[in-house]
């Protein structure tokens, strides 16, 4: 991890976590397991959204912990959605499922996104990186006006974030020099292994957020993007 003190003007590239960060997925997807659980005959909307996410990050972690083979996040999205129903008693019904297929691709951008994405690509060289599959980055950044100079998926190293590869991958394939780069997520565990390769770190409160430990030593904290490029001026 690089302790030295973060000078804003040294910052060359900005790569970006995607979901959470630059795309409402909570938003999203307490809305759609609120429509999954009427569809499915089940009552409770709100667990149904909390076992969603459960299964999906115990599946992601199995991929990250080399227990279970790689398989696209879309897939991954609809059988954590299928299990969850499932174990709530409700009809996974083709019909029902329907909801959460492709929704990788659906997320909208939060408000500060297009504007603060297209400032900080007049400076620096801006990224995604995201555990997305490259077709979902690719609509997400069309329908929300995303502006960045590349968009990388783990998937490219079947992993997901947080394994090291996935941030091997995003130095290698873009030529970064992580102590000019600074990686961008609303997630303290994303910005905790970026930091582990010399990347500088921002992390940006969004709702609904996981917020840092007391432990924790980010280069910039902010509330939205907007702070963050009036720093980066």
């Amino acid at each position: 991890m690089d302790t030295a003190a973060f000078v804003p003007g040294e910052v060359d590239v900005i790569v970006f976590d995607v979901i959470g960060t630059l795309v409402d997925e909570d938003g999203t997807w307490a809305t759609v397991a609120a429509r999954l659980a009427a569809e499915t005959g089940i009552d409770d909307g709100a667990a149904l959204y909390r076992a969603w996410a459960e299964i999906l990050e115990r599946l992601m972690n199995a991929v990250v912990d080399g227990t279970a083979p790689w398989r696209p996040h879309h897939e991954l999205v609809s059988d954590s959605a299928r299990e969850a129903v499932t174990q709530a008693g409700g009809n996974p019904s083709p019909a029902a499922l329907a909801l959460v297929q492709n929704l990788d691709s659906k997320y909208p951008a939060w408000p500060d996104v297009a504007p603060a994405t297209a400032a900080l690509r007049k400076n620096c060289l801006v990224a995604g990186v995201s555990n997305g599959d490259l077709d979902s980055l690719a609509r997400l950044a069309n329908a929300n006006a995303i502006s960045w100079d590349a968009a990388l998926s783990t998937g490219s190293v079947r992993t997901f974030k947080p394994a090291p590869a996935a941030y091997q991958y995003a130095i290698d394939a873009l030529r970064l020099d992580p102590a000019r780069t600074l990686f961008v997520a609303a997630h303290p565990w994303d910005l905790r292994a970026a930091a582990e390769h010399g990347f500088r770190t921002a992390y940006i409160g969004r709702p609904g957020a996981q917020r840092p430990s007391a432990d924790d030593r980010f280069d910039f904290h902010a509330d939205d993007l907007t702070a963050l490029v009036e720093s980066l001026s």
